[in-house]
């Protein structure tokens, strides 16, 4: 089964500054009062002929600037987590922790649209708007030839962010919605605290510093 750690990145900040006068200006502008957020979702991924290739659940946490944890509970377990200017991503079963740097697991990624502002939005993504009642439906396609996405759309339903869509160039879909979602949620100091597990191999760029 396909590990979704790409993903978890989707949310590692929650910050913009923009006025809002075009679509990219106009969904940093929907980010930019996610301090802290939190939420439950649930995420499925579909292939090119739309049958279901797999599933998780799990929830999000999120603390501006840079503080971010994923947790898969189901069906497996896997935590994804920053700290400082690393990304950690903990896998229990496999007794594994890969180590990235922040800006490397970013690059090329929707967490471009999530931590970016208006003008680094525009430069790096085509974007375009659509509403349909409630819901405002940001899509955007990045202007990267080598981009890991062919497009991805952004839900938000009474401004606030409630599903991405996300199309790969092998046509498969992957779909998370949240739900339960507290966009003032209190921490606890420590929420945001790695440590690798003793006897965890580690793997990645800034291992050799952890190990």
């Amino acid at each position: 089964m396909v590990r979704p750690a790409a993903l978890a990145v989707l949310l590692c900040a929650l910050f913009a500054d923009a006025r809002a006068d075009t679509a990219a200006e106009r969904i940093a502008a929907l980010l930019a009062p996610m301090q802290r957020y939190s939420a439950a979702f649930e995420q499925t991924v579909r292939g090119a002929q739309h049958e279901l290739k797999e599933s998780a659940q799990g929830y999000v946490k999120v603390a501006r600037p840079r503080c971010f944890k994923w947790v898969v509970e189901a069906p497996y377990q896997q935590e994804i987590v920053t700290q400082g200017d690393k990304l950690f991503i903990y896998d229990p079963d496999l007794s594994q922790v890969q180590v990235r740097t922040l800006d490397q697991a970013l690059d090329g990624t929707p967490a471009l649209v999530l931590a970016g502002t208006a003008q680094q939005i525009a430069e790096q993504f085509d974007v375009s708007e659509r509403a349909d009642g409630a819901n405002r439906m940001f899509t955007l396609v990045p202007r990267s030839p080598g981009a890991l996405y062919t497009q991805f759309t952004m839900t938000f339903t009474r401004e606030a962010l409630t599903g991405i869509d996300i199309l790969d160039s092998l046509g498969q879909v992957t779909e998370v919605r949240f739900h339960d979602a507290n966009p003032r949620p209190d921490f606890a100091k420590d929420e945001f605290d790695f440590a690798i597990p003793a006897g965890a191999d580690v793997i990645g760029n800034g291992a050799s510093s952890h190990s």
